[in-house]
């Protein structure tokens, strides 16, 4: 149950992100909106360990020889930040961003099938052209409607 709660608080709160830089922030570089972002999270991360170490939660950080992966997947999370955050700041609307993000599950599951082996089975692949359909549908509503 731990897991849903979490996945939903952050659908709400990635939710009112996309409002904010669609509406307040998109008109900024987006460097220099990441780079605002990075020196909050920082702290904030910071205090977050402080936290679970004096209240004597376990932390369990990677060992050295993950570090590289660590690190690979923080500049992941850089170039994804830098082109999400620039899918704002070159004009694009949360309709339009949010429909595109949607299809997120699509492609981790195939990079997931890929990396595992073997492939998705016929629900899989159904579900993928039902969403590949569906970000086609609400984009072309957004243009309807405007």
């Amino acid at each position: 149950m731990k897991p849903v709660i979490y996945a939903l608080l952050a659908l709400v709160l990635y939710a009112f992100q996309n409002v904010f830089l669609e509406q307040k922030l998109s008109r900024y570089n987006t460097i220099a909106l990441m780079v605002y972002f990075y020196v909050t999270l920082l702290p904030l991360a910071l205090i977050s360990l402080c936290y679970l170490k004096i209240s004597g939660q376990d932390i369990v950080a990677p060992p050295g020889g993950t570090i590289l992966t660590v690190v690979l997947v923080g500049s992941l999370y850089f170039f994804a930040d830098y082109f999400y955050i620039g899918a704002y700041t070159s004009g694009g609307s949360v309709l339009t961003v949010t429909s595109i993000v949607i299809m997120f599950p699509v492609f981790a599951s195939v990079i997931k099938h890929f990396w595992i082996g073997g492939f998705p089975n016929v629900f899989q692949i159904l579900g993928y052209l039902l969403a590949v359909v569906s970000v086609l549908l609400i984009s072309k509503g957004s243009v309807i409607a405007h």
